[in-house]
């Protein structure tokens, strides 16, 4: 029957009241209002709305059953009920991270199981404030497999405008255990980023990048992805990885790895496979220089507040092993340094995580090509385009200055640092480049800055 004979069957008009023709028309004004209405949605739309609403809470939104976990180093007011565990406790020696072990007696010992609901909240204000140690936290619980985690969507501020009480001290809550479920996925090792499946973002400054970076690595400054201190809402996330493909793993990594999760995080509430590496694991896995560093030192030390002082860094070249060139092996250059490097990473022991140690003569090495030397005439290349940086870290291990160094005669390099900081002991590392490969000495020398 065609449509002409339905619009004009007097039997249907007679029982509905309405004319086939009306009966269309109503149809389609349905269907018209349900496709604005799946336009309006964004969930239904495709907007990822639903992993930001999972991964952040607003402080009016924590019920009584989350448990408020505070990270701050040294806050002195807390939100009512918060328990606290400095994220610093997280660390070991150097910035690794500690074993799993250790990390889970840490959170049973605060009365913390893998079932709770957490919100975590804190900054480091000695550090510059900023979200970096509470999403840091987050991805490290996520890693842990702990699934019932968010981060607070704001601060203690935003806390007591919301009608919530404070407190002078931190909860304390019945020891438990801590029964981790680790997620390997979420930390990169050095055969997944060689692999070339993955997409490579270097997080860090383009001054850092420029210096040297994985090979066919991306820039994204991980201030991209903040605005006003929070990360930035999901439509401007994602123009800011607009260049990256959805279908593709993506690896980031920074000098310090807890800024490296500030773009890890935002990777994943916009839907992306994302995950942290060391880049003190690539350090160690790459081939080595021919310079060692002899003497570093900075005069005057002790430096008043305000004031400046000259760092000084002299290097000399090792000789290359014979052995390695009479069998017809290719020169390498070697240079010998620092196992933490001062680059904080993911690099977690054995019991239950990934990621390379420093070998016993804590040598670790960066090559930006990531290839060796192809002839003791590129290892005399490398000996004129050498070039230093020294990075001063605060007493919290945060880097509070990077200074140039100029050559000024033979392997000599000399720079000035204006000590516009707080008093106390600043750890300089040196970080030496030669021809696309890069060398970082940590923890060299140390500078006392009084008042």
């Amino acid at each position: 029957m065609t449509l002409p004979h339905l619009v004009s069957d007097p039997c249907i008009e007679e029982r509905t009241g309405f004319s086939i023709a009306k009966i269309v028309i109503i149809c389609g004004i349905i269907s018209i209002l349900l496709y604005v209405l799946v336009l309006a949605s964004p969930v239904l739309a495709g907007t990822d709305t639903g992993s930001f609403a999972r991964a952040l809470v607003s402080p009016e939104n924590v019920s009584t059953k989350d448990i408020v976990l505070d990270i701050s180093p040294s806050a002195t007011k807390y939100m009512e009920g918060a328990v606290n565990i400095n994220y610093e406790g997280f660390l070991g020696k150097g910035g690794q991270l500690k074993s799993v072990a250790e990390i889970a007696t840490l959170l049973g010992e605060a009365g913390i199981s893998q079932n709770d609901s957490l919100v975590i909240t804190g900054e480091c204000l000695p550090c510059g404030g900023g979200p970096s140690p509470a999403i840091f936290s987050y991805w490290l619980l996520k890693y842990l497999g702990h699934e019932k985690v968010r981060v607070l969507d704001g601060n203690i501020d935003d806390w007591v405008a919301a009608g919530r009480n404070i407190s002078n001290k931190p909860a304390t809550r019945p020891k438990t255990e801590y029964v981790p479920q680790i997620k390997p996925e979420l930390l990169a090792t050095y055969e997944f980023v060689v692999n070339g499946g993955a997409q490579i973002v270097d997080a860090r400054s383009a001054r850092d990048y420029g210096m040297g970076s994985i090979p066919g690595s991306v820039n994204i400054p991980y201030e991209n992805v903040m605005v006003n201190e929070s990360i930035k809402p999901e439509k401007d996330l994602q123009k800011v990885f607009a260049g990256l493909e959805k279908n593709r793993p993506v690896v980031i990594y920074t000098n310090v790895g807890v800024e490296a999760s500030l773009v890890w995080f935002a990777l994943q509430i916009t839907g992306f496979d994302a995950r942290l590496y060391s880049w003190r694991d690539w350090l160690e896995n790459q081939p080595k220089f021919n310079f060692e560093l002899m003497d570093v030192n900075a005069k005057p030390n002790p430096v008043k507040t305000g004031s400046t002082t000259t760092i000084t860094a002299s290097f000399q070249e090792k000789l290359m092993a014979t052995a390695g060139n009479s069998s017809g092996g290719e020169p390498k250059l070697t240079i010998k340094g620092c196992a933490t490097c001062g680059f904080e990473g993911f690099a977690l022991g054995t019991s239950g995580a990934s990621g390379a140690s420093a070998n016993k003569s804590g040598t670790i090495q960066l090559s930006s090509s990531g290839k060796t030397s192809q002839s003791s005439t590129a290892a005399q290349t490398a000996d004129s385009s050498l070039r230093c940086t020294a990075i001063v870290n605060a007493p919290d291990g945060s880097e509070v200055a990077s200074t140039s160094l100029l050559r000024t005669s033979g392997y000599k390099f000399v720079g000035i640092w204006n000590a516009k900081v707080a008093p106390g002991v600043y750890k300089v590392s040196i970080a030496a480049s030669a021809s696309g490969h890069t060398e970082t000495f940590a923890d060299v020398l140390e500078i006392e800055v009084t008042g």
